[in-house]
């Protein structure tokens, strides 16, 4: 794996010598100043003869291969849902809040919550039918749910100054879910400081 993005890799197959009939390919991988060198198997291809392989699958080929580190999404972060009292026992210890994996998104126009995160919060909703149209096509709504959070700072793990709180439309189970929830734009307009502070937050992060 390479140390810095957009850096270039390059790999490199080639023959010892080219008069011995036996010579084993040599193998380089070289990145930057630095090089590691190993033995590979010989080209299945080429028989014991004087002539060169011309299989397209001859691995004695040169191959510049450009890599980039993967960067994290800024908009996906950890939200700490508060619990009612009665639901703050899970395995025999008290908890407060909940961590769920969420998601801001500026595209919509809602609050959402899946299924699964809505049933381990053992909260009861209130009753709400309706159709969810995205880019995938429409989801079921089942019901809505009153939900208090904040986020917290990587950096210094320490809440914010505002605890939020705001409404959730649940999926029903038959709808997948990447997130566990989603804040939608009325909420990032809202609360527009933080939002921007959360997300410049995340940038900062390690990767």
């Amino acid at each position: 794996m390479l140390d810095r993005p957009g850096a270039m890799m390059r790999f490199s197959l080639r023959t010892r010598s080219r008069n011995a009939a036996h010579s084993m390919p040599e193998m380089c991988v070289m990145q930057g100043s630095e090089s590691s060198r190993g033995v590979h198997k010989k080209c299945p291809d080429q028989e014991d003869s004087p002539r060169r392989c011309i299989a397209s699958s001859c691995p004695e080929k040169v191959v510049m291969m450009n890599w980039t580190r993967p960067r994290q999404n800024p908009f996906i972060f950890d939200m700490f849902i508060e619990l009612e009292k009665e639901n703050t026992h899970h395995g025999g210890r008290k908890h407060s809040t909940t961590s769920r994996r969420a998601l801001l998104d500026t595209g919509a126009d809602f609050n959402l919550i899946s299924h699964e995160a809505f049933a381990q919060l053992n909260i009861e909703g209130r009753p709400y039918q309706g159709l969810l149209h995205s880019l995938g096509g429409y989801s079921e709504l089942e019901s809505t749910i009153l939900l208090n959070w904040h986020f917290r700072l990587s950096s210094s793990q320490t809440t914010s100054t505002y605890q939020h709180h705001a409404s959730f439309y649940i999926l029903r189970n038959t709808s997948p879910a990447k997130f566990d929830c989603i804040i939608g734009r009325p909420w990032i307009e809202e609360n527009w400081s933080e939002f921007v502070a959360l997300v410049e937050n995340n940038r900062k992060r390690p990767e």
